[in-house]
């Protein structure tokens, strides 16, 4: 998805084929298993939440990392998005599934906020470099937005997890959640890229954008199939922790393949949030935990 920014590919065009990919392949297994008489369906109330929050999800989550990513690069999006996410899945589970926050959780959590200061002050460089290598004049206020933006989009993410949490551990299957959600992202994308581009202007999107936005559909589904089924088995926190792992490989790949310069604050940014995210203890291991209210 960086690539595609690279490229100038349109971000809602760009979110949208990713999304695609997912109902595509599990649509199809979901309407075998409805042939076949077994219901797949969440009730009324629970397909309702699943949907609103998909279609939140698309606006205020992915599009928003989506064009964060093309103004302050990966190696600060993803540790921003992320510090966002687990802070907000801590307070989310706490205060909406009772979910118990130990104290080494909340110490951890406070790491991951001021690893967010952190990355806001890294993240100027960072914009600085990627308007340059554009032929466009730094904008330190678009920076800022972009930070905010991602920080955001984690928010939504955590939100999103919550409710994950809440279906799967109720009748609602994994691969059900996987489509709906996913869906939304067609249904509520698709128009808004007709009416600003035209449908002759996304026909014309040259194939290696398309190959990169399959790509990206491809390992989306199954990141999305391995964290709900993740969230069937754990706490919203302890999730999030896990599959923030990626920070790091986001941080580097950011450097490493395209060049965002690894500054003091970036660096001691994503420091901080790995170690946050180290220090959050596993749900067995709590100690000193709050009980739910």
């Amino acid at each position: 998805m960086r690539q595609l920014t690279a490229v100038h590919c349109d971000t809602f065009w760009a979110v949208f084929n990713r999304e695609l990919v997912a109902p595509v392949f599990i649509g199809t297994w979901l309407l075998w298993q409805a042939v076949r008489g077994r219901r797949w369906l969440p009730a009324g109330r629970e397909l309702g939440l699943l949907l609103l929050v998909g279609l939140l999800i698309q606006v205020a989550g992915n599009v928003c990392v989506q064009w964060s990513l093309g103004v302050v690069g990966l190696a600060v999006t993803i540790p921003a998005m992320f510090g966002a996410m687990i802070t907000g899945g801590a307070v989310i589970g706490r205060v909406w599934l009772g979910e118990r926050v130990s104290g080494r959780s909340i110490t951890a959590v406070a790491m991951l906020l001021g690893s967010l200061a952190l990355l806001g002050v890294g993240a100027e460089a960072a914009g600085r470099s990627i308007a340059e290598a554009e032929a466009v004049t730094p904008n330190p206020l678009l920076m800022v937005l972009a930070v905010a933006a991602a920080g955001l989009a984690g928010a939504v993410y955590a939100l999103l997890s919550a409710v994950i949490r809440r279906s799967v551990t109720g009748n609602t299957s994994p691969a059900a959640v996987a489509f709906l959600v996913t869906l939304t992202g067609v249904v509520g994308l698709g128009p808004v890229c007709v009416f600003r581009l035209g449908a002759a202007a996304l026909l014309e999107t040259p194939v290696e954008q398309f190959i990169l936005m399959i790509a990206a559909g491809v390992f989306n589904l199954v990141a999305f199939l391995a964290l709900i089924h993740g969230l069937q088995r754990t706490t919203v926190v302890h999730a999030n922790a896990v599959n923030a792992s990626q920070v790091a490989m986001a941080a580097v790949a950011g450097m490493a393949l395209f060049a965002e310069p690894p500054t003091v604050w970036l660096l001691l940014g994503v420091c901080l949030t790995i170690f946050g995210i180290v220090w959050i203890d596993r749900p067995a291991e709590a100690v000193d935990e709050i009980p739910p209210p």
